[in-house]
């Protein structure tokens, strides 16, 4: 069981995906904002974060940049989650990120990302 930080201002995405998270065996706590996220992210030191792009008062690049530039959040794996359906991958690789998702995403993909980032292989 790892523990997945969800940073993201949408609560119907962060309901869906605290459901499937948690069906698949994971802990899931939980921001609405880059701040809170931030914070969350050296209080709990998650096994992971799935980090939205698009939100109010600090956006998911700003986010990002802060929890790389941490020693204490600098290790943890971030996965992007975006909307935007630009390809910014390789932006958002360059500055840290161990992954990058666009919405709609297949919930077995973000598995992957996370089994992979977490060095873990799938089951059967």
């Amino acid at each position: 069981m790892a523990r997945i930080l969800v940073i993201d201002d949408e609560p119907d995405t962060m309901r869906i995906l605290e459901a499937k998270l948690t069906d698949a065996g994971h802990q899931v706590l939980q921001a609405a904002d880059g701040p809170n996220g931030i914070q969350k992210a050296r209080d709990a030191s998650p096994d992971m974060i799935l980090l939205d792009v698009m939100m109010p008062e600090m956006d998911g690049l700003s986010v990002l940049k802060k929890l790389k530039f941490d020693a204490a959040t600098e290790k943890i794996p971030v996965v992007v989650i975006t909307a935007k359906g630009e390809k910014m991958e390789n932006l958002f690789i360059m500055e840290g990120a161990a992954g990058y998702l666009t919405k709609p995403f297949v919930f077995q993909e973000l598995l992957a990302k996370m089994n992979h980032c977490l060095g873990r292989t799938p089951g059967p």
